[in-house]
Parts: structure tokens; C-alpha cells; sequence
């Protein structure tokens, strides 16, 4: 299980441009729900659910299963890299070449 790997790939969500990344930001979405849901529902029962570091620990189980468990997706290291470049010095020109990239298949008719 790797936590920099999800960080990295929660970087990706949270700065990739409108309508890039959107299988990753989608993913995002689907297991930050799964930990809401999962507390909601301990709570219900009356028990404590913490929404700190463990919960956090979850999210990550949950990424890492997904990934191991589509071991041919492009999605996983893709966003990662993706990700990764946006705490360096290359985030700039990585940004400006999505926005050129995502221009360019607009153009095209591939994506809306």
C-alpha cells in the first residue's frame, strides 16, 4: 500500500484542468463517498468514527485495491506522474501542456 502514490494521485484530482483526468477525478470521488458512507453508517450503529488519519488510511486501502486490481489501467500511472509534477518545478510547463493537449482534442471533436 502506498501513500504516496495516492497522494500523487490526489494531486492529479485536484489539479488537473476542466475535463482532464475526469476517470481519475471520478475515482476520487467514488472512494471519498466510501469513507463518508463508512463513517455515517459506524456512527449510526453508535460507534465512534474518527475522520483523521485513519479514515485516511482507508481511502488509500481503497486506492490501492483498485490499482492492484486493474493492473493493465493506464489510469494509475498516468495520474500519478500527473501528480507527482505538480509539487516541482516542471508544474508549470506540465499545466500549460494539458491545456494545449486538451485544446487540441476539443478542436478535433474527441472530447466536449
Amino acid at each position: 500500500m502506498s501513500k504516496a502514490a495516492f497522494e500523487n494521485f490526489c494531486q492529479c484530482v485536484d489539479n488537473a484542468p476542466k475535463g482532464a483526468y475526469s476517470d481519475a477525478k471520478a475515482l476520487r470521488q467514488t472512494i471519498g463517498d466510501t469513507a463518508d458512507t463508512l463513517m455515517k453508517d459506524v456512527r449510526a450503529l453508535g460507534l465512534k468514527a474518527n475522520n483523521m488519519d485513519l479514515i485516511y488510511a482507508v481511502e488509500v486501502a481503497i486506492y490501492d485495491y483498485v490499482k492492484q486490481s486493474n493492473p493493465d489501467s493506464n489510469l494509475f500511472p498516468l495520474a500519478e506522474g500527473f501528480g507527482s509534477s505538480m509539487d516541482g518545478p516542471v508544474r508549470e510547463r506540465v499545466l500549460a501542456q494539458t491545456h494545449r493537449d486538451m485544446a487540441q482534442l476539443r478542436d478535433l471533436g474527441v472530447i466536449a
